[in-house]
């Protein structure tokens, strides 16, 4: 299967079979290629929460309320829900864990290269750190770049995939006590498989032409 024909084939799932649950090497397939989404100087400003049984989809849903109560079925249904969230304080420990990962990894040739790539990324965070909102924008933004990382993984696995930003924040994190850990939930994406309710399977894709949305300049 090209890549264009991923893109062709990959649609948003409306409804569930809750019968169908994702077996265990897809899903560690999927995670694993989740954990390699590309990030801004390679921060990854992010920890990925899997909501993998009963209990933790109902807390999940249970923060879709009112207008988005539809969302609510997608999750209890589906197979895996993940929880991408953001982190909310990109400190020198967890500049270390990247460092440390990328030593690991044997990105550097010498200590020197190592200190000089430290001195680079705290240059760089410390500029957006004199504008908090500023810094917390730019770290949700990687969480979009995973999201889409995440989506086409899941289609290449065979797995249908929801992304829901519909559902009340505030709620998601007092509910998994995410702020005490420096977390913030941004985007919610359900896995598995789509039941025959699912209308939107069957619908043609339909997307801007391509002169609408590429131009060259």
């Amino acid at each position: 299967m090209s890549n264009l024909s991923i893109t062709q084939s990959r649609y948003t799932c409306k409804a569930y079979d809750p019968t169908k649950q994702i077996d265990d090497a897809t899903l560690d397939h999927i995670l694993q290629a989740l954990r390699l989404a590309p990030s801004s100087i390679n921060i990854q400003p992010w920890q990925f929460l899997v909501a993998a049984n009963d209990d933790t989809k109902a807390i999940t849903a249970s923060s879709m309320t009112g207008s988005d109560a539809h969302n609510a079925p997608k999750v209890l249904n589906a197979s895996h829900t993940i929880i991408l969230c953001t982190r909310t304080q990109l400190n020198d420990d967890h500049l270390d864990k990247v460092l440390d990962a990328e030593s690991r990894a044997g990105r550097f040739r010498t200590p020197d290269s190592k200190t000089a790539r430290q001195n680079l990324c705290q240059n760089y965070l410390s500029e957006y750190a004199k504008t908090p909102a500023k810094l917390s924008q730019w770290a949700e933004q990687q969480i979009f770049i995973a999201l889409g990382h995440l989506l086409l993984v899941a289609e290449l696995a065979g797995v249908q995939a929801t992304p829901i930003g519909g559902f009340d924040q505030n709620l998601l994190n007092d509910a998994l006590n995410l702020n005490s850990q420096n977390l913030n939930a941004s985007v919610v994406v359900t896995l598995g498989y789509a039941s025959d309710d699912d209308f939107n399977k069957a619908l043609p894709k339909a997307r801007l032409d391509f002169d609408e949305v590429i131009r060259f300049i």
